[in-house]
């Protein structure tokens, strides 16, 4: 009777794990009419590919890069690695503050050393931030002031690590390092956990072995999700059907930005309490970069960056909600001038940026972007402001 009850209690177990198993696929089956001419090249693409054509900074644009990039080296990474804000905060939050660290500075700032700095330098970078941040299976997004990893990822910041080692690959790769084994390695783990079956998620949670059900429209980086699905021999209508969700993400063509994020469970869009500027200019970047972004979406940056009036947040129908503005803004605005290959774009929205740094030599924020007067400071508007500057 004990063995026709274990015999029982496993057919249960199969029977319960099946039906999950074909649920979690019924929320990630994917269906496409067709796939864009634009898709199938990214299934193509190599890492030469992800390097960027840097030629447009002039003398000053240059100058203020130099400045800025000692003032992050010299005040935001004290230990090496890149703190969240200049000032400290003792408090534990539900947010990265002070002196936590977060993967998603560590990656941008990644992608700046493998575009502009040398392998030595990448590499010790790299080396350090992976045994901060790196659990055996995936980079915590954050690290406290007194070291504790967090078990949570977020997904983005895998991939702009990942398209770091991929541009280094590119620029640096010799017998030294094999910069794309390591792609494999990290990528194998990234896609047991941080998709489901092949569509990316927000975040992993490693403690209680919980995936999201989500997907943040800006954590949608085709180029490096095609790159991994080359890599790992995934159908390309995997990579169609998640630019299907960001291209039907777009609000609408009086107010041409995107939605927060969309739910696989619910199938349904999804915003908290208004459309994040900084969020909706991602997800703009990221399908410029492929040729799929909205004409009417551009012609909105442009408009914005030319009034100097790229407020915080909006609600649905385009009124300002916050009518403060960051730094980073204007930085993402350039970068989309350089991947629309807008002159004009680009020159605007780097001029009003170069309005928020710091010049003052006497300053101890001297280089830096941040509140002269409360000595605010935030690793993002930095870092996203050393991006666009090195263009």
């Amino acid at each position: 009777m004990k063995k026709i009850g274990l015999m029982i209690a496993a057919v249960a177990l199969l029977v319960i794990g099946g039906f999950l198993f074909l649920k979690n696929r019924e929320n990630t089956d994917v269906n496409v009419a067709s796939v864009d001419e634009s898709v199938q090249e990214m299934m193509t693409v190599g890492p030469s590919d992800f390097v960027l054509n840097l030629e447009r900074s002039d003398e000053d644009t240059k100058n203020r890069r130099s400045l800025l990039k000692n003032f992050i080296q010299q005040k935001l990474m004290p230990d090496g690695q890149i703190i969240t804000n200049y000032l400290p905060d003792g408090a534990q939050k539900n947010e990265a503050t002070g002196h936590d660290l977060l993967s998603e500075s560590a990656g941008i700032y990644l992608l700046d050393l493998a575009a502009l700095d040398t392998q030595g330098r990448f590499d010790v970078f790299y080396k350090k931030m992976k045994e901060m941040f790196y659990d055996g299976t995936q980079f915590s997004y954050r690290v406290s002031e007194k070291g504790k990893r967090y078990p949570v990822n977020a997904s983005l910041d895998d991939l702009r690590i990942m398209r770091a080692l991929i541009i280094a690959e590119a620029k640096f790769g010799n017998d030294a390092f094999n910069y794309e084994k390591e792609v494999k390695a990290i990528s194998t783990h990234f896609l047991k956990q941080s998709t489901n079956n092949g569509l990316l998620i927000d975040f992993y949670d490693e403690e209680n072995k919980e995936k999201s059900q989500d997907i943040s429209l800006f954590y949608l980086d085709y180029k490096t999700l095609a790159y991994l699905y080359q890599m790992h021999g995934i159908s390309k209508d995997y990579l169609q059907y998640q630019v299907n969700i960001a291209k039907n993400g777009y609000i609408s063509d009086d107010f041409p930005l995107y939605h927060q994020k969309y739910s696989y469970k619910e199938e349904e869009y999804q915003d908290g309490n208004g459309v994040n500027i900084i969020e909706s200019l991602l997800t703009i970047r990221y399908l410029a970069e492929i040729g799929e972004v909205q004409p009417t979406s551009i012609a909105f940056v442009k408009d914005r960056v030319a009034k100097g009036t790229l407020f915080n947040s909006y609600d649905l129908n385009g009124n300002a909600i916050d009518k403060n503005q960051s730094a980073a803004s204007y930085a993402i605005a350039a970068l989309i001038g350089y991947f629309v290959d807008d002159q004009e774009l680009y020159t605007q929205a780097i001029e009003i940026l170069k309005n928020f740094q710091t010049m003052d030599p006497t300053s101890i924020l001297y280089g830096g972007f941040g509140d002269t007067i409360t000595k605010e400071v935030y690793s993002f508007n930095n870092l996203m402001a050393l991006l666009a500057y090195g263009i």
